[in-house]
């Protein structure tokens, strides 16, 4: 599935067994929040419940998330436990979100919430494209376990980590963005997912940046 995305438009192109009996609350604990976050050249996407335990999409549903992505798991004997989360019983956590990128990304930022076993750290990969399947993955710059504790009843660890790549300059835009990560193993369940986005706009589009924004504040001045 390919979800190429403008700003402001979205267009989507085809589209051991454990359970956790008293699902733990997981949810971000101590996530890593940039500062762009909400700004003009940064998309910002979250998964909190999801309805697909393999094969099918998952659309951003978290407090302010944008639309333009989608979030497959790809592991087999998953499922859909009460709490909305994607319980992975048969094997690990195959996962990947397609989203698209409408200028140049420079840097990206992904929290993961799970409980039970870990994220594989090694799994996690970045890749841009361009249409013709040309461009570059890049793994992350730095790994963080924000928050790690055990889960009640045995259920192994409730943890938050936290990704964030710096990318290399492309010279040009890669409208497909990609990021696989995966699970050490089975008998875990995701509970929360974001990923933030930052590009850096073309000359032309930080120019009009730049003066929308001096607009802006040269009118609140004559109103004040």
């Amino acid at each position: 599935m390919l979800v190429q995305r403008r700003k402001g438009q979205c267009v989507v192109v085809g589209i051991a067994l454990a359970t956790f009996g008293s699902h733990a609350a997981a949810d971000f604990v101590n996530p890593m929040i940039p500062v762009w976050r909400g700004g003009a050249t940064a998309d910002f996407y979250g998964w909190e419940i999801f309805n697909s335990a393999f094969g099918g999409p998952n659309l951003p549903n978290y407090a302010g998330t944008e639309s333009g992505a989608a979030l497959f798991n790809f592991g087999f004997g998953s499922s859909i436990n009460s709490d909305g989360n994607i319980q992975a019983n048969g094997g690990p956590l195959s996962l990947t979100v397609y989203a698209g990128a409408w200028e140049q990304v420079v840097e990206v930022i992904v929290n993961v919430a799970t409980i039970g076993t870990v994220i594989n750290d090694n799994s996690l990969v970045l890749g841009l494209y361009n249409n013709s399947g040309g461009g570059l993955t890049v793994s992350p710059s730095t790994v963080e376990v924000r928050s790690s504790q055990t889960a009640p009843g045995g259920q192994g660890l409730i943890e938050t980590r936290a990704y964030r790549w710096i990318v290399p300059p492309t010279g040009s835009i890669l409208p497909r963005f990609e990021l696989n990560l995966g699970s050490v193993s089975n008998n875990i369940a995701l509970d929360t997912l974001s990923i933030d986005i930052r590009y850096i706009p073309a000359p032309g589009a930080a120019v009009l940046l730049a003066f929308a924004g001096a607009l802006a504040v040269r009118r609140r001045r004559r109103h004040a």
